[in-house]
């Protein structure tokens, strides 16, 4: 696989503002982060008699939420390209009470038929 390559995979749709996303990508990745904050949160239930590794696993969830929150954020940009807004109003998902709703808003909402200014497409960094 070609560096090029790469940087369109995992790492762009996780760890990219650039380009467009769909809402099945979006919500799939969504979904990811949950299940991994639950995985982190299980091992901690389950090691509360054991410190080091209620320690460990702490430091987990702790490393797996800041890792989680900038690639939500990314996610949310690039979902937002897709519809035709620009990214900073990614910031209204960090906004406790406009949270669920811009959530649900970002599942929802389908994006713009063809190229916009964001992307020639969709579910592809933007060149």
């Amino acid at each position: 696989m070609t560096p090029e390559g790469r940087r369109s995979g995992m790492t762009w749709l996780f760890f990219s503002p650039s380009g467009r996303i769909t809402r099945l990508p979006f919500f799939l990745s969504w979904l990811f982060w949950l299940l991994i904050g639950a995985f982190v949160v299980a091992q901690m239930f389950a090691s509360e008699n054991h410190k080091t590794a209620l320690a460990l696993w702490t430091l987990a969830l702790i490393v797996s939420g800041i890792v989680s929150t900038l690639s939500i954020a990314m996610l949310a940009i690039k979902r937002l390209h897709d519809i035709g807004y620009p990214g900073p109003l990614a910031l209204c998902l960090f906004i406790p009470v406009l949270s669920p709703l811009a959530f649900i808003a970002l599942c929802l909402w389908p994006g713009t038929d063809g190229p916009n200014e964001f992307g020639q497409s969709s579910d592809e960094p933007a060149p």
